[in-house]
């Protein structure tokens, strides 16, 4: 059987258009909407406050440095999901997929992380304070800010003393 120029130039093209869509949906976007619709999975830096991003799935999203204060996570899917130096003051997370997740540095006062699955997260450097609610949270395998690993669900996070001195040492985040 004998292919044609074109049906050989017709699949390349269509390959080619393909892979750019993906490396495109992959970029890095400083537009808001563009994450809040899909058409990115990485928002790093932007300012999200008060972004309602319920019951959505953005899997290995990038937001680092992203300003989440007050945002609406709950009910979504972010596993695997970076938040490093992400300000998530106040923000809703409850009953959220955030297996994986790393939130190295990330501000969570008073994040509501009710039920959430917080399965094998890295929350080292992590700010908790005492409205930081983790009541119901799966955190099987966590490492916390001390580079412990809690592998028991239910324990009061804000009882595990800090390393304070650690916490001194390390880069600081603009997510104060």
């Amino acid at each position: 059987m004998k292919t044609s120029h074109k049906t050989w130039t017709a699949a390349i093209t269509f390959l080619l258009a393909g892979s750019l869509a993906s490396v495109a949906w992959a970029q890095n976007t400083t537009d808001p909407q563009q994450f809040i619709s899909g058409s990115a999975r990485s928002c790093q830096g932007c300012d999200l406050q008060e972004a309602n991003l319920s019951g959505i799935s953005r899997v290995n999203a990038r937001l680092r440095q992203a300003q989440l204060q007050l945002a609406n996570l709950a009910d979504s899917n972010f596993e695997g999901s970076y938040f490093t130096c992400a300000n998530l003051t106040s923000a809703n997370l409850r009953n959220t997929k955030l297996r994986f997740a790393n939130f190295v540095d990330a501000n969570l006062s008073g994040t509501d992380l009710r039920g959430a699955d917080l399965r094998n997260v890295d929350l080292g450097g992590a700010i908790v304070d005492e409205n930081t609610n983790f009541e119901g949270a799966n955190l099987e395998g966590a490492k916390l800010w001390d580079s412990a690993t809690l592998y028991r669900s239910g324990v009061d996070l804000r009882r595990i003393p800090r390393n304070v001195e650690g916490d001194l040492e390390r880069v600081r985040c603009r997510n104060r």
